[in-house]
């Protein structure tokens, strides 16, 4: 008897989330999903987890910063020969795929400082890292705040290039300090006096947002290869800027040198003008927000995405996604009526994800990937979501591990937000010469995942006797017996290769990865997992 057979991932069942608490907990077949695997650590825990689209992990990485709450991996990033950058804000370490330490450093014994919120890997092999830059209210003074200032510190911001030498050391090999670039409007007698509105490439050092000795708390630090350009999200600013990496140290210290001619002065910020003296409250856009990205690839190549705390700049209630077009000319931005450009979001998404409003007070993050799609980070929630360009939910996961403890399924998940989460395509570089490890899902069980994951078995005698060889496999899948036709179909349900009336196909061109075959035999169906490594 011919038997019909649903696909799963393109094909599986669209199940109610309230089944399940935690691991994969909504999968839309109906909406295209964005291929490739998820990397993310719960920030209480210790462990780094590789997903694929099923929530079953294809790769785990056991780092031990010392223990402490604040020596736990939080900053994580897939390099793209396939080890994994990782650190918390005294330490960072490169391990391979096996959890090897390749390098590490603990930035405290190494250079006296401790880092905060983010780093990001260069192509040279450097590291950039953000480091808060305390001052004394005295030296501050000297410089031109205002002397009502009621701390004894004020807390700016540095950037350092870090180059890692040997297996546990490390030189900085360029250096970055806001300090270097203020203006104020207090006293004329004083360094940095000028027109604030006049001067947006500088910071306003008596601009009061109510943050005390951390006025600026960033967040993100991103790198720009193609432009030399480095953009870091200033949260208690409400704002993104930009800095031109080209500059030697001493030129970054200044008002000019570097690509740009500007030295280290901004070269755009956007998000609340109010910040140089060109707006009010009425023109912010972004809101306290985190984890600014160029955007690598797809159809908004070039743009930048950001993750808005409070919505659209001033909503406490609901956060909000963006894409922004900086309008840059090779990489020189412009400006209007004294704005930096552009004067709206190209592309924004709030809403609820199955029935709860899109929210993070702190932290949290975005990603646009290839197709278009967003991947989203609540760390609150410890919930991963993918949301298409119309607003359409198509794939939500719920971080299932926390305190080094995995979460049983059908529990109610606490402590199991991440810093960030990233997903990586199934062609990236990094998954060229790595053998995944699949161990399955996380959590106990999932019913999700199994529908997404397992094999579809039929009850029919065309296929009693099929042998499928070898599995994982690096190029020939051999059968025992003439195939109709096969079909090889990718994690998004897109059909990738197919071939008629054959004993086997070559998967040798596609990149590696688990993969879905559909075989049809004397008018039967049936489908099988592969790994291609």
């Amino acid at each position: 008897m011919k038997k019909i057979i649903l696909l799963v991932l393109l094909f599986c069942f669209k199940i109610s989330a309230t089944q399940e608490t935690v691991g994969l907990i909504y999968d839309d077949v109906n909406e295209v999903k964005s291929g490739g695997y998820t990397l993310f650590t719960a920030i209480s825990d210790e462990r780094v987890y590789l997903i694929n689209n099923c929530g079953e992990a294809v790769n785990q990485w056991e780092v031990s910063f010392g223990g402490a709450p604040n020596r736990r991996p939080r900053m994580i990033y897939l390099l793209e020969n396939g080890n994994l950058m990782v650190g918390s804000g005294f330490d960072v370490q490169i391990r391979d795929w096996d959890n090897n330490i390749v390098w590490g450093i603990n930035y405290q014994d190494e250079f006296g400082f401790r880092i905060h919120h983010d780093i990001e890997l260069l192509p040279n092999g450097n590291i950039l890292a953000l480091v808060r830059d305390p001052y004394t209210n005295t030296e501050m003074f000297a410089q031109g705040m205002d002397t009502s200032y009621p701390e004894d510190t004020l807390v700016l911001e540095r950037i350092v290039e870090i180059q890692p030498v040997g297996t546990d050391s490390a030189n900085i090999v360029w250096d970055w300090k806001l300090v270097e670039h203020l203006v104020q409007d207090f006293d004329n007698t004083k360094p940095n006096f000028g027109t604030v509105s006049s001067n947006p490439q500088l910071l306003d050092m008596n601009f009061d947002n109510g943050n005390g000795s951390n006025p600026i708390h960033g967040n993100a630090v991103e790198y720009n290869a193609e432009l030399d350009q480095i953009a870091i999200s200033a949260r208690h600013l409400s704002e993104v800027i930009i800095l031109d990496h080209s500059t030697t140290t001493a030129e970054a210290a200044t008002h000019s040198g570097g690509i740009y001619g500007k030295g280290g002065d901004f070269l755009w910020r956007w998000g609340n003008p109010e910040v140089y003296d060109q707006g009010t409250i009425d023109d912010r856009k972004l809101g306290r927000q985190h984890d600014i990205k160029w955007i690598a690839d797809g159809p908004h190549q070039g743009k930048m995405s950001v993750f808005s705390n409070d919505g659209y700049g001033t909503d406490l209630t609901a956060s909000s996604i963006h894409i922004i077009d900086p309008n840059d000319t090779n990489g020189v931005y412009g400006m209007s009526s004294g704005k930096f450009l552009p004067q709206d979001y190209q592309w924004s998404y709030d809403g609820t994800i199955l029935g709860e409003v899109m929210l993070g007070s702190s932290r949290c993050g975005v990603q646009i990937m290839t197709n278009g799609n967003a991947l989203i980070n609540e760390t609150q929630t410890g919930r991963l979501s993918e949301v298409d360009s119309a607003g359409n939910v198509v794939w939500v996961y719920i971080i299932p591990t926390a305190e080094n403890v995995v979460i049983n399924q059908f529990e109610t998940p606490t402590g199991t937000g991440a810093f960030r989460a990233h997903r990586y395509p199934e062609n990236y570089a990094g998954f060229d010469n790595v053998t995944f490890n699949n161990t399955g899902i996380i959590e106990d069980v999932n019913a999700i995942s199994t529908n997404c994951a397992n094999l579809l078995s039929v009850d029919d005698s065309s296929f009693n006797n099929l042998q499928v060889y070898p599995n994982p496999t690096t190029d020939i899948l051999n059968f025992n017996k003439y195939i109709d036709l096969i079909q090889v179909y990718d994690l998004s349900g897109k059909a990738v290769l197919s071939k008629s009336n054959s004993e086997f196909i070559n998967l040798e061109n596609l990149t590696n990865g688990l993969y879905l075959i559909k075989i049809l035999a004397d008018e039967n169906s049936n489908f099988i997992k592969v790994m291609k490594n």
